[in-house]
């Protein structure tokens, strides 16, 4: 489906099959150079998704802007870019892009999270079966960086780059404050909270996200286009909802927690998730992989809180109140 949500600003939803997710909202601006933000996993649906959308639109040549990392944001990068194309991305998450390539990247996050106490697989690495990285971007990418407060003109739209960290170590939107309109990528979602997981070179990712949930809050902003989920009417009650679930969480974490000495996974494992499984061990991998991401991130915050402590047993981080 491809709807206008603005002058010459164009939503396309792109299928993720076989993903919880189910799809994500590619934006397309048009005029005298075009723009997409965001492409879709590496993989046929789609690729033709967004052909589609190129083809109602009469266009054939864009520029990109990739808000992050994840393989469902950047996936098609290389298919969607021409000689000509400029390709946006915050430095952090453009470098992490091009090191998703190959098999370096996934053994370092994979033994990241052992270090986190995410049990060894038996069947190889945990990553094997990661989604991000069955449909990751076959080639690397020559980015154009951009940084805090960088401005791209498209059409007549003044999009100015606001860096979001937390998501992803450098998750960015786009903000015009003439229409007061916001390309917000993963950082606030409607219909589910953003994951906020450990990455590499990243120790304390919820602080960042609440961080740049406060920064987003000080921006004048009636149109919010969000990558997944429906739209929001009201990005600051949003925030405030966002921030209040993450202050239960925390204070879930420390009631699973008590005074006994337990990993980010036997923490995830007792924790209440919204999806439809019986008990833990009916959980897919990936989820528990996920689920494990965002016990780390809670874990670590109240650690660098001075709320809880951490300590390393052969090679595994523990953590007890």
């Amino acid at each position: 489906m491809l709807t206008q949500v603005a002058d010459n600003v164009y939503r396309k939803v792109v299928p993720l099959p076989n993903n919880p997710l189910r799809e994500i909202n590619a934006y397309i601006i048009t005029g005298e150079k075009n723009l997409l933000i965001d492409t879709g996993f590496n993989r046929p649906e789609c690729e033709e998704a967004l052909k589609t959308a190129f083809s109602e639109l009469g266009i054939t040549n864009t520029d990109l802007f990739i808000t992050h990392l994840h393989s469902d944001h950047c996936g098609l990068v290389p298919k969607f870019s021409t000689r000509s194309s400029k390709i946006f991305a915050s430095e952090t998450d453009g470098e992490l892009i091009n090191f998703e390539v190959g098999n370096l990247y996934w053994r370092i996050l994979d033994d990241l999270f052992v270090k986190y106490g995410f049990p060894k697989a038996e069947f190889g690495r945990n990553t094997d079966i990661h989604p991000g990285r069955k449909y990751c971007h076959d080639a690397r990418v020559d980015f154009k960086y951009v940084t805090e407060g960088d401005v791209l003109q498209y059409a007549d739209l003044e999009l100015e780059v606001i860096l979001t960290p937390g998501h992803t170590p450098g998750h960015a939107c786009l903000y015009d404050a003439n229409k007061k309109i916001l390309f917000c990528g993963d950082h606030i979602l409607g219909t589910i909270t953003p994951n906020i997981c450990i990455e590499l070179g990243v120790e304390n990712p919820l602080k960042d996200y609440l961080d740049s949930l406060a920064k987003i809050e000080k921006l004048d902003v009636q149109l919010l286009l969000t990558s997944h989920g429906t739209p929001i009417d009201d990005m600051y009650a949003r925030i405030k909802e966002l921030q209040l679930h993450h202050q239960e969480r925390l204070e879930e974490v420390l009631t699973v927690l008590g005074t006994q000495w337990k990993t980010s996974y036997m923490v995830a494992r007792d924790m209440t998730w919204e999806i439809d499984c019986k008990d833990w061990e009916d959980f897919p991998q990936p989820q528990k992989w996920f689920a494990t991401g965002e016990a780390i991130s809670h874990l670590q915050y109240l650690f660098f809180t001075g709320k809880i402590k951490r300590e390393e047993k052969n090679g595994i981080y523990y953590y007890r109140k």
